[in-house]
Formats: structure tokens, C-alpha cells, sequence
């Protein structure tokens, strides 16, 4: 298997553009680095530098998520092991930093005209509800915006700017100051969105119904 992937820029606006392809052209092998990209740097980090955001993984198929038994994780040493996937796609397992090295993920197709996308989120660590504290979402997007500095000599000209949480599944909010003052939360690519350098002194985020994830991305 071969995996092309679209620059970090683009990826931290996953979910929101298409992601990049895997495609065949040999045995149902791809290394765990390629499936998981800039896990590494990710992992890189002290934990308490990277304890208010994460990596997410999501694989499609025509559009739909992918489900069941469709990866399998082959650590250096033989080993094999299940990547379960989530309802919506999630890979809900990450390799550790050894496997993440030098392992590798079978991948089993359907058909032969079976093609795969990878679409790769940083999402904030939040509990989603019908009120999101709004503190913890600005401190998400500080702590993501000081580790992508950190890698920017890694990364280079391709280091997004992280902005804002949009809010995935609502299709509006309410951002609640601290006075008890309301205002409508602005829209990005029809998602409510919080940019706390926008949307000063709010003590929190009400929605209709609790968003279904929430996503760290920039405004380009």
C-alpha cells in the first residue's frame, strides 16, 4: 500500500476537506508512521505539553466511515493486534512509540477498487455537552499553538496557525460572558467556532445538544 497525505496545514482542518488516499499496488502493508502521520512529533512531547489536546484518525471508504476488523496492527517483534475502529471511522488505537517506528498495518480491502481515505483531526481535550467551558477550549488551542511552535523547525513553512475549536454535529452556539451577556457564535465552514481572541471574557459555550467532536483548526 501506498499512502499520500496533504501537508500539516491542511490537516489540521481534517474532517473538513478530503484527507489523503490509499491506494494499492502491492501486499496490504503500510507502515504504522504513514497511517498515523505526525504522531511522532506528537509523542514527542511531554505529556503535561500535550495534555489538553489530541491526535485523531479517521478512515473512510466511498464517503463512509470504515468499520470492523479492517486494520491490523504488526509490531516490530511479530505481534499482531486489532485497530478497532469506531462507529464514525475513529481508529481508536495508537501504536506505541516502538511500533509507531518500525511497525506496520495490513489492510484488508473488499475489492480490488476499494480505496481509502485518512483524514487526521487535533482536537481539543473537552467534555462535550450542552455548555463547553470555555476556558478549557482557549487553554486547548494556547497549549496546541505553544507544541506546534516547538516542532516548527520539524514542520516547517506547512505549521498551521491554531485559532479556534469548531464544534462538529450543532449547527449553532452561544457563546455566555462572564456578566451573563449572550452572543451567537460565529460560523466556520458551518460550524460554530470559539476564538477567544475574538470572543473576550466568555465563561462558556451553549449549544441545543451536545456537539459530536470539536476540532482545533486555524482560519485559512
Amino acid at each position: 500500500m501506498t499512502l499520500t497525505r496533504r501537508v500539516f496545514a491542511a490537516a489540521a482542518v481534517a474532517g473538513l476537506v478530503a484527507g489523503p488516499a490509499l491506494a494499492a499496488d502491492g501486499p496490504e502493508m503500510i507502515a504504522a508512521k504513514k497511517l498515523y502521520p505526525f504522531l511522532d512529533l506528537y509523542l514527542s512531547l511531554p505529556a503535561a505539553n500535550r495534555s489538553r489536546f489530541m491526535m485523531a484518525y479517521y478512515l473512510r471508504s466511498n464517503g463512509k466511515p470504515v468499520t470492523g476488523d479492517a486494520l491490523t496492527l504488526i509490531s516490530a517483534g511479530g505481534g499482531r493486534s486489532t485497530i478497532p475502529l469506531g462507529d464514525d471511522g475513529r481508529l481508536l488505537k495508537l501504536p506505541s512509540p516502538a511500533d509507531l517506528k518500525d511497525g506496520q498495518v495490513a489492510i484488508a480491502r473488499p475489492s480490488a477498487a476499494t480505496r481509502f481515505q485518512l483524514n487526521m483531526e487535533m482536537q481539543p481535550v473537552l467534555r462535550l455537552a450542552e455548555i463547553v467551558s470555555a476556558d478549557e477550549a482557549a487553554a486547548a488551542i494556547a497549549q496546541c499553538r505553544t507544541a506546534i511552535k516547538a516542532k516548527a523547525g520539524i514542520i516547517g513553512f506547512a505549521a498551521p496557525k491554531i485559532e479556534q475549536v469548531i464544534f462538529a454535529g450543532v449547527t449553532s452556539g452561544t457563546a455566555v460572558f462572564s456578566d451573563g451577556r449572550t452572543a451567537p457564535l460565529p460560523l466556520y465552514r458551518n460550524m460554530p467556532a470559539y476564538d477567544p481572541a475574538v470572543l473576550a471574557d466568555v465563561a462558556s459555550l451553549k449549544f441545543a445538544r451536545a456537539p459530536a467532536r470539536a476540532l482545533l483548526v486555524g482560519k485559512k
